[in-house]
């Protein structure tokens, strides 16, 4: 090629940003041109927000093939064991990386690297800097970014759709349209090699640990696209989110706290998971979850509580600071008193079907990190898994593109216009709230038939408004939100419909139980 390659990242987090940094590694000085595109700087992902850490193997009393069968037991028959695999067996070279790099994970008394337990692991094996662990792989991989003159960054971008091609040898992305979110200004973007690391979609529901932007672009863009997903029908729930309902957005509290020895509560103080997992307080989050929810609902209940003064005052200042100062802000004291938590949608499973190496099967388009399948996650995300992923397969991808022929000619970048931003109407804030409500209603934890049939019906009219609104003018930021969540939320739905058991975080309780702990929770 005599020109060099161009390539466009769209999303910010962690596995954008170590797939921009791997590839332009790869490539000399004139062989790449790579633009990372977002809506907002990184502070505003998901990957920054993480607190658990990174689950990968580092001690000799543990093993990679104990962590490939954590992940495959929690996933629930639904990972792809050759992806499992290759994650896992990779992710100690990736830590020695960001430790080369400047990364700061916290230590032991040897001096070697610290590790906590959570959720579904049978050891403990989550490296961690804090309860901030994400903010830091983000900084060490936006300082990597910033000095790098193969690779421009613009956080007011807005990505609206897909622009593909038909080619003699089939459809081919060909980049992406954006919207500046400040002026309104429509570029056409044009690309050799599109990367969807666009995150994850929580706010389909009304509680979610996930940031504002978390709508689901990528995946909403992929539809459009007609780029096939998989496994939609698996979303998570974190156990154990602060209950603050008088609080804007919804704070976690991290499943480390229950590694450190954190135990749930039913409303008048007695064992929740006692009896009812072999693994209590550290099952997979699909059952804690679930157990939760019955709970709040046999006991019309709000929230359970989180005990964690067992931890000590000086241990739970070390190790989650950022939570201890978040409850001391609102008036609770978690080393004294009970912690009031409650399920809350935090991570999409499925998403944008790829393979091990981050293609989509839509010919010069990738996907990483949240919204896409790559099989690692299937049924359940077993707990500091994504962040491992996000670092593991961007090394793949960028390779799979350094091995590629790209010699198909590139258009110039167009403008298309630009919008006049409008309020959003009454009507489109309404769907928002309605929306996200069915969601958590009739498509979150438990599931039944009559409520998924119900679910699917409301979710069409919600897409069929947000068509009339904008055929009438309407170009408000809501309304682009409501766009791409309904895409989602049908998605999900749909594919939960056509799940034909229950398997990890999906839970129809229409569908006959395979055990006696699923009778238990049912």
């Amino acid at each position: 090629m005599n020109r060099p390659l161009k390539v466009i990242v769209v999303g910010s987090g962690v596995a954008g940003m170590a797939f921009a940094h791997r590839l332009s590694s790869l490539m000399g000085a004139d062989e790449v041109d790579i633009r990372l595109l977002s809506k907002a700087a990184p502070e505003s992902s998901n990957s920054h927000a993480a607190q658990g850490g990174v689950a990968v193997v580092v001690h000799p009393s543990d093993s990679w093939e104990g962590h490939r069968d954590d992940t495959l037991e929690v996933g629930g028959g639904r990972c792809l064991p050759e992806v499992v695999e290759r994650v896992v067996q990779e992710g100690p070279g990736c830590i020695q990386e960001l430790l080369l790099k400047g990364a700061r994970f916290d230590t032991n008394d040897e001096g070697g690297l610290a590790t906590a337990r959570e959720g579904g692991h049978s050891a403990a094996r989550v490296v961690h800097r804090g309860d901030r662990t994400g903010a830091e792989l983000v900084r060490v991989l936006r300082a990597q970014i910033r000095c790098d003159p193969k690779i421009s960054v613009t956080e007011t971008l807005m990505a609206l759709d897909l622009l593909v091609s038909d080619t003699s040898e089939g459809r081919r992305c060909r980049g992406v349209r954006t919207m500046d979110i400040l002026t309104g200004v429509i570029m056409e973007q044009y690309a050799d090699v599109t990367v969807l690391a666009t995150g994850g979609a929580g706010q389909v529901y009304r509680h979610t640990t996930n940031p504002v932007g978390a709508t689901g672009s990528g995946v909403a863009m992929a539809i459009r696209g007609n780029v096939p997903l998989r496994d939609m029908a698996f979303v998570q729930f974190h156990p154990t989110a602060l209950f603050a309902p008088e609080q804007e957005g919804t704070f976690l509290i991290s499943e480390a706290v229950r590694g450190a020895g954190a135990m749930l509560l039913r409303p008048d103080r007695s064992r929740l998971m006692e009896g009812l997992h072999p693994m209590a307080d550290l099952a997979p989050r699909n059952v804690v979850a679930r157990a939760i929810h019955a709970v709040m609902r046999e006991e019309s209940a709000a929230h359970v509580l989180l005990d964690a003064t067992q931890i000590g005052e000086a241990r739970f200042a070390r190790e989650f600071p950022m939570i201890l100062n978040h409850c001391w802000s609102i008036g609770i004291d978690p080393v004294r008193q009970p912690i009031p938590v409650m399920p809350a949608a935090h991570y999409l499973c499925g998403g944008i079907r790829t393979d091990a190496q981050g293609r989509t099967e839509l010919d010069g388009l990738y996907a990483l990190g949240e919204c896409a399948s790559s099989g690692l996650h299937g049924a359940d995300r077993l707990a500091s898994n994504s962040l491992l992923e996000a670092l593991v397969i961007p090394r793949h991808a960028a390779a799979s593109v350094l091995i590629s022929e790209w010699q198909q000619p590139i258009q110039k970048d167009l403008g298309k216009g630009q919008y006049s931003f409008t309020a959003p109407s009454p009507l489109t804030l309404s769907s928002l709230a309605d929306l996200r409500e069915l969601m958590m209603r009739d498509v979150g934890i438990v599931r039944g038939d009559e409520g998924l049939r119900s679910a699917r019906k409301g979710l069409l009219e919600f897409k069929e408004r947000a068509e009339v609104a904008w055929s009438g003018g309407e170009r408000s930021q809501e309304l682009f939100e409501l766009r791409d969540l309904a895409l989602v939320a049908i998605a999900i739905c749909e594919q939960a419909i056509a799940e034909p058991g229950n398997a990890g975080t999906h839970w129809n309780q229409d569908a006959p139980p395979r055990s006696v702990m699923e009778t238990a929770l049912a």
